[in-house]
């Protein structure tokens, strides 16, 4: 019940922030939250001009404009020349070097400076579209000084600027993810190259639809066309993304509707360059695939979770919803405010799915490490001798066992003398320390070489993947346990055998354990015998 209430209050807490995000985002060209606000420029006397591409606005200039002023506008899809009475100040879209397959001039903040001593005076502005459905449509304009018309728009720039920016730190932070996460089996770490290129392409379209991307490019006819290509292409990475959650054989037009966005693109492109159809004509074309893809989604989200019950993708059901959403107030306001509304709600609904991916990704990795350190933890505890903290006999047999006839093996088994003798008459905290010492002695000499093991009360093993006799190694044994004897109130010895895996005679490893512990046997037979002299 608890994590219901928590995954609630978070969608809660999400979807208000998208709200008041929205609602400020729309009303943000026309709200100045500047100290001194910018004026709202008086209503324009509209007046049709020979056919429907051509128009022009005009109004007298009130007394404000006997000081230095400035204009502050944006336009979408239009050649501009702006007069005050016969005298032109002002051109934009008419550059003799304009690409001739472009037909758009593309969308542009205009700051126009108006001398002083310009109350009376008649402003004209003409107008000129290549699109019917823009024709007779005036901008919304504002005045003020230069310098206040250069923080507001300086100002709007950086708020766009910033949004854009979160995205792009959550796509590299995908990026991280993937590296992060390639290596382990099973996991979604591919997913993550999609969400980092649908983030990628997505901060593209933003920028290029933002007030920032004049500010730090200009070229705005250029930057136009890339963006409707951004457009057309974002949505193929996330398509991919929800294509690799899915189970349910339903998906498959996922890939058909992926091929379509290209189709689309290249469709685009051939006609824009032609000449024969510009690309911002087939921006109905491109959204009524997206509302298609939408639908799809949502049906697909309702397959994979009420009848495959797919619990994978239920982890990452709210930020696609986001993005749903999304996506379809981002075309109801593009349509409802004359095309001029933008990149407003999939601007959050994009930061709010990165966050969720993201956070989601870090809980899951999180657990994922916890999980592998204990499972490591517990396998440590299975398999380690816990006095000396070398292998038990349990990862002794899994060594044995796991050995392959065309691999070199070296056996040598220890046998420490006297345990008994030392337990009896100075106890056994005495006698798990002289363990522990025999255990040092052999992890100092032989772990370079193999692994060391603790397979019995007083019997220890080394199992090295080489065909060297270990004589260099024994020698070092032998001299740190001399050492450690002259350092002891009383001595103890240790036997050993050594045996090297040979395919002739041994059928195994265990065939070459037990060549060892015979020469161990004889070795600590020698021993006993010179103990008695």
């Amino acid at each position: 019940m608890k994590h219901y209430s928590k995954a609630f209050t978070t969608v809660l807490a999400i979807a208000i922030v998208f709200v008041l995000w929205i609602a400020i985002a729309y009303n943000h060209s026309n709200i100045s939250i500047k100290s001194a606000p910018l004026n709202p420029f008086p209503q324009m006397q509209l007046i049709k001009g020979e056919d429907e591409t051509v128009y022009r606005a005009q109004t007298i200039l009130t007394k404000d404009f006997d000081k230095p002023m400035a204009l502050l506008f944006k336009t979408s899809h239009m050649r501009l020349k702006i007069y005050i009475n016969d005298e032109m100040i002002y051109s934009f879209g008419y550059e003799e070097n304009a690409i001739p397959f472009l037909k758009s001039p593309g969308t542009s903040y205009h700051l126009v400076k108006i001398p002083a001593l310009s109350a009376s005076k008649q402003l004209t502005i003409n107008f000129q579209t290549p699109y019917s459905n823009y024709s007779g449509y005036i901008p919304y304009i504002q005045y003020g000084t230069e310098g206040e018309c250069i923080a507001d728009y300086q100002g709007n720039a950086i708020y766009a600027l910033l949004s854009i920016m979160i995205i792009l730190i959550g796509g590299f932070t995908t990026i991280v993810l993937y590296f992060i996460t390639r290596h382990k089996k099973n996991s979604m770490s591919k997913s993550f190259l999609y969400i980092s290129s649908f983030a990628f392409l997505v901060s593209i379209w933003l920028l290029f639809q933002s007030d920032s991307a004049q500010l730090l490019f200009g070229y705005p006819q250029v930057m136009y066309y890339i963006d409707l290509i951004s457009l057309i292409l974002f949505p193929i990475p996330l398509n991919i993304y929800i294509y690799s959650l899915s189970k349910n054989e339903k998906r498959k037009p996922i890939t058909y509707l992926c091929y379509a966005y290209l189709v689309v693109l290249v469709l685009n492109i051939m006609l824009q360059l032609s000449g024969l159809v510009d690309m911002f004509q087939l921006v109905l074309l491109t959204h009524s695939l997206m509302a298609v893809n939408i639908l799809f989604v949502i049906y697909l989200l309702y397959i994979e979770l009420h009848i495959e019950k797919n619990q994978d993708l239920k982890k990452f059901v709210i930020p696609l919803i986001f993005i749903i959403i999304g996506g379809a107030i981002e075309m109801i306001l593009y349509y409802s405010s004359h095309m001029t509304k933008t990149s407003i709600a999939l601007r959050f609904a994009v930061v709010a799915f990165l966050i969720m991916i993201i956070s989601n990704a870090i809980r899951s990795y999180y657990n994922s490490v916890l999980d592998l350190k204990q499972a490591e933890y517990y396998e440590k505890l299975a398999n380690t001798d816990m006095l000396t903290d070398i292998g038990n006999r349990n990862k002794y047999e899994q060594v044995l066992s796991s050995h392959k006839q065309e691999e070199p093996l070296t056996a040598v088994l220890f046998d420490l003398n006297s345990l008994k003798y030392i337990n009896d008459n100075y106890g056994h905290v005495i006698g798990d320390s002289v363990i522990k010492k025999c255990s040092e002695c052999i992890k100092e000499s032989f772990s370079s070489k193999g692994e060391c093991f603790r397979i019995g009360g007083d019997e220890f093993a080394v199992l090295a993947k080489t065909n060297d006799s270990l004589e260099k190694e024994c020698n070092t044994f032998d001299r740190l346990v001399n050492g450690w004897n002259n350092k002891l109130e009383f001595t103890f010895s240790v036997a050993y055998g050594v045996a090297r895996f040979n395919t002739v005679v041994d059928k195994s490893a265990y065939d070459t354990v037990k060549r060892a512990d015979f020469a161990m046997y004889h070795m600590k037979e020698e021993q006993k015998r010179k103990m008695m002299r």
